[in-house]
């Protein structure tokens, strides 16, 4: 998966009933590092995960997505 396809696979913003709004922001694009959470606007973060490939954060936020925000 390249990074174009995952961010085409991850909603761009999140607004949890708790949490409230976030959008989806990169913390780390590198060749074998990738990361990504959801940032607030004081600049917390709500979730994220790192991973070696963007398949592998794919997978990793999908499960958090499905448990924490619906």
């Amino acid at each position: 998966m390249t990074k174009k396809e995952f961010l085409y696979q991850v909603p761009d913003i999140i607004d949890h009933k708790i949490w409230g709004y976030a959008e989806l922001e990169i913390v780390l694009d590198k060749n074998d590092q990738n990361g990504v959470c959801y940032r607030h606007c004081d600049k917390t973060s709500s979730i994220g995960t790192y991973g070696l490939t963007w398949m592998e954060v794919y997978q990793k936020l999908s499960k958090l997505l499905v448990t924490k925000v619906t």
